[in-house]
């Protein structure tokens, strides 16, 4: 389970040692783990990336950031942001090995301070909470969504029933 509430190093060894325990194939491409903190030393706020880029033009990505909490736990961290992809890949990479960015995903699940929690899934953008039955933002963790992406690669099951949840119809 992802720590919370934690200083980098305890989030650094948690998250590097979850992409060491994947199960990777031969022909997937690996990019990170990257977890850094945004300051000088090594405490909140930070971010963590890791990519798998799979033989098909398809990738997983996570990520996360990490803001500073208040005195008097100073230096550690909550989560504040996260990011979860899965979808084509771009065949043009940044500085750090990452696909560029492409709107189009197969799913992607985030919180963020602009749009709060939503989905983007099956063509339709910024998904509310509130339509996704069964997607609890509270226990997502990244790699329990690069475990799904993996299943559903293997099985071909869809990627929200292996995650469980529901998409609503809006009204």
């Amino acid at each position: 389970m992802r720590p919370d509430n934690c200083s980098y190093q305890e989030y650094a060894a948690w998250f590097i040692s979850e992409c060491n325990a994947l199960p990777l194939d031969p022909g997937w491409t690996v990019v990170g783990p990257f977890c850094d903190p945004t300051s000088a030393d090594d405490v909140a706020p930070w971010n963590s990336d890791f990519a798998i880029i799979f033989e098909n033009d398809r990738y997983v990505r996570v990520g996360e950031y990490f803001r500073e909490l208040p005195k008097p736990n100073s230096g550690k961290g909550a989560l504040s942001e996260f990011r979860y992809h899965y979808g084509p890949c771009n065949r043009n990479r940044d500085t750090d090995g990452f696909p560029k960015f492409r709107r189009e995903v197969d799913l992607r699940i985030d919180i963020d301070t602009r749009n709060g929690r939503h989905a983007h899934y099956n063509g339709e953008n910024h998904i509310p909470e509130d339509r996704l039955t069964g997607l609890d933002f509270g226990t997502l963790e990244p790699f329990k969504f690069v475990r799904a992406v993996i299943a559903h690669r293997q099985g071909n099951v869809p990627l929200i029933d292996i995650l469980g949840f529901t998409v609503e119809r809006s009204s």
